[in-house]
This record gives C-alpha cells, structure tokens and sequence, in this order.
C-alpha cells in the first residue's frame, strides 16, 4: 500500500512538472534579405524538438522548443549566417504556445521584430 502511495505521488510529481510545457510552440513570421522575395514560415515544432530553414544565401534559421538542445523551460530563434556566425538569437520564457517575428537583413544589418507587424519594412524605408 505504501508502495502505491509513493507511486501515485511520484506520478503527479512527474505530471505537474511538465504541465506548463506546451505540447508544441508554432513559430510564424518571414525573413527578407536585402529586399528580396521574403521567406515565409509558419511552423509548428513539436515540444522538445528542434527544427531548421535553409535560406537561398546559405543562412539558416533554427528553431528550439522548451525541453530541446539544453533549451529547459523556453523557446528560442536563431539566425545563423552562411558561415556558421549566429546573426541574432531571441529566447521566448515562459510556456507561450506561439510566436511571431520578422528579420529584415540589409546589407548585414539585421533588423528583428516581434510580434511580426502586419507590413514589413524595406532595407530603404529602415535605412
């Protein structure tokens, strides 16, 4: 019976840990570089995964779910250059479900937004 107790209480223990996880975090947003086509995204990573974007210039963007690379309790975005250089990083605490977020990258500048506006700027409108 003592055995079943502890059992039962270990299993809540478990179960109120990860309570305030999100069953997985939807990113949204785009990327324009240099005012060319911008890349859309809308991507749903489950929780505890990890996902990736190949860009057209060899730059990449990564996404991390709470639980997922060392990422514990939140979110995180990363743009990574063609050479492997992380141009911004932005890390989302808490257990929030979904975010939205533009990059607008002129002449390597990189500009980050978020949430997302309903029009992004061009490199000569921020310039």
């Amino acid at each position: 019976m003592k055995l079943m107790a502890v059992a039962l209480l270990l299993s809540g223990v478990s179960v109120g840990a990860f309570a305030g996880t999100a069953q997985s975090v939807q990113f949204s947003g785009l990327v324009r570089n240099d005012n060319s086509v911008p890349v859309r995204f809308d991507l749903q990573v489950p929780a505890t995964q990890h996902a990736a974007i190949m860009l057209n210039d060899g730059s990449k963007l990564e996404f991390f779910t709470p639980g997922s690379s060392g990422h514990a309790k939140e979110a995180q975005v990363r743009l990574i250059s063609s050479a492997g250089k992380t141009l911004h990083e932005a890390t989302y605490p808490g257990a929030v479900a979904s975010h939205s977020l533009d990059y607008l990258v002129c002449k390597g500048k990189v500009t980050y937004i978020s949430p997302a506006p309903s029009k992004l700027p061009s490199c000569t409108s921020s310039s």
